[in-house]
């Protein structure tokens, strides 16, 4: 509205503060004023008035933690209005903190209790657990709020036929996501372990109010802002224990598959829809990273927990979600493609792709038939091989690439016959990048008093190793099954002098550091190429590849090597 952007710029946020901080005539007028203007045009008012608003803040905030009567639950509810989108002031969130631990301490009523628990989760939503003291008071405090939280959720939802307050629900979903959080978080948790178990069982019974409630949930209700926050906090659970309430879920996955597809075919009404949660309860502002736009995103950890297992696997090929995750997959790597700019992209975009990757690793694993039959997974193989060759060349994006390159290994050993992969450019330029992913994760470092060097991770791949670890060893494996499908492959090895260098690398360093596990991937692929072709097994003798395989206890190696 014009009128509120034209009195903001106008300085009256600046004015209207000094009237309320100044407690003289007509300040109560001041502070209506401010909470209207702040209704109207949140962003405007804190970049006009900052530190103005911010005193307001303290003072209300002094305000609340002392209060004693009523006023303190109209506090609640104007409170949420003067939390800045940027940093909140320690001495706030201790005075809000402790406001809080008050209110909820004590036997209240619905529409006592509901304005606190939504001052809550919106203080959750803005600066996770920071704002709840570490020791005894706090972990006390945080098991009271997430209870309290599950406790609302089972009220509302167990009940078919009642109205649900779905800003309060809603803000006791946030509350619920600080629970699972705190209670996943192995180091520097707010929670003693006692509290993480009562506090698991008591969300768990919440999570199964929320699947009670998204059964119900017809096609007419899929677009409520809602419907999305309670499929939020489902995949917020999921992500971390997909154990429990096992049959609830497989029973739930079909409306998930469904709801996941009519978001992302709405991309658009999607996005409005995460803007319209955020305000159902949490923020007044428009959403962070922590409401995404879409359903899917949401969904992937669990989903990546789910295909692991066979029930839970079969409902989801079922309702068609590997074709959905391909091309939402697709969709979002387009995102991150050249000519995008990838410093804008939120870190959930990434996070994203490789959660997309795990899944369909799990896949490639547990149902090859299906990579084979579903052409969906044709499309991705292209799109992988062809993003590999730049995608290894960026900096920071190696755990993104190790997926890429791990999943198009084994996708190509199942592949195998596809035309796309009998030595086109593209075929030959994935391969070619794999051997750069492969061959780059170890080098030899001299060690002070000794000859011989030892082999040790090489400084991009350290920092990362525990994470990158499994996909490297799954990607040996895969390239070495790949070598005796594709005849072009070793010729393209030995051009690339992977087989030369490796052994050079193996020759340099002391047979003691090399962990028997990488002794067996090394020899694995080394096999294969020389037994796959006889310019490969020539190059690895000229490269005293015999010598060098009896040293590290190479045997097969060894004896492929001795053979004419």
């Amino acid at each position: 509205p014009r009128g509120p952007r034209h009195l903001i710029a106008g300085g009256t946020v600046s004015a209207l503060c000094q009237a309320y901080l100044g407690h003289g005539y007509g300040f109560d007028q001041a502070l209506a004023l401010l909470v209207g203007l702040l209704a109207a045009a949140e962003t405007q008012c804190w970049k006009e008035a900052e530190p103005d608003l911010l005193a307001v803040l303290r003072g209300l905030s002094e305000d609340f933690q002392k209060a004693e009567d009523a006023s303190k639950f109209e506090l609640c509810q104007l409170l949420p209005l003067f939390l800045p989108p940027t940093t909140v002031p320690s001495e706030c969130l201790r005075d809000l903190q402790a406001g809080l631990a008050r209110i909820l301490g004590s036997k209240l009523s619905s529409w006592q209790r509901n304005p606190a628990l939504k001052l809550a989760a919106r203080l959750a939503h803005a600066c996770g657990s920071d704002w709840i003291p570490v020791g005894n008071s706090g972990s006390k405090f945080l098991a009271l709020l997430v209870n309290l939280a599950c406790v609302e959720v089972r009220l509302a939802l167990e009940e078919t036929g009642t109205e649900v307050k779905e800003d309060v629900v809603t803000a006791c979903y946030a509350l619920m996501e600080l629970g699972i959080q705190e209670c996943t978080r192995c180091e520097q948790s707010l929670l003693k372990e006692p509290q993480k178990v009562q506090l698991v069982s008591i969300m768990k019974e919440a999570i199964g109010a929320v699947i009670h409630y998204l059964l119900q949930v017809g096609p007419e209700k899929q677009k409520e802002p809602f419907v999305f926050a309670s499929v939020r906090i489902l995949g917020a659970w999921l992500a971390e224990e997909t154990s429990s309430l096992r049959k609830e879920v497989c029973q739930l996955l079909p409306f998930l598959v469904r709801y996941a597809k009519t978001l992302y075919e709405e991309a658009e009404e999607a996005n409005d829809l995460s803007q319209q949660v955020a305000t159902l309860a949490i923020s007044p502002t428009a959403p962070g990273p922590t409401w995404p736009g879409d359903a899917l995103r949401l969904l992937l950890p669990g989903w990546c927990h789910l295909t692991v297992e066979d029930g839970p696997r079969e409902i989801l090929i079922k309702e068609g979600a590997p074709s959905l995750l391909c091309k939402y997959f697709l969709q979002q790597w387009e995102l991150t493609s050249p000519g995008h700019d990838t410093s804008v992209l939120p870190d959930s975009v990434e996070i994203g792709l490789q959660t997309c990757c795990h899944i369909f690793l799990n896949l490639v694993v547990t149902a090859p038939g299906l990579i084979k039959r579903d052409a969906c997974f044709t499309s991705l193989m292209n799109t992988l091989m062809t993003s590999l060759p730049s995608l290894v060349q960026q900096p920071g994006r190696l755990l993104l690439a190790a997926n890429v390159a791990t999943l198009g290994l084994l996708m190509a050993r199942l592949l195998s016959t596809s035309p796309a992969l009998q030595g086109t450019p593209a075929s030959r330029g994935f391969f070619a990048a794999a051997i750069l992913f492969l061959s780059q994760s170890h080098v030899a470092r001299a060690t002070p008093g000794s000859d011989q060097a030892v082999l040790v991770l090489s400084p991009d791949y350290e920092g990362i190793w525990a994470d990158l670890q499994e996909l490297w060893f799954l990607g040996m494996q895969a390239f070495t099954g790949c070598v005796p499908l594709l005849p072009w492959l070793a010729p393209a090895a030995l051009r690339s002098r992977w087989p030369q260098e490796l052994l050079q690398l193996l020759a340099s360093v002391s047979p003691n550091s090399v962990k028997p596990e990488m002794v067996a991937a090394y020899q694995g692929v080394l096999v294969e190429l020389a037994r796959a072709n006889r310019l490969c097994r020539e190059a690895m003798r000229l490269q005293a590849g015999e010598e060098t395989a009896s040293h590290h206890r190479m045997a097969a190696l060894e004896q492929c090597l001795s053979e004419p």
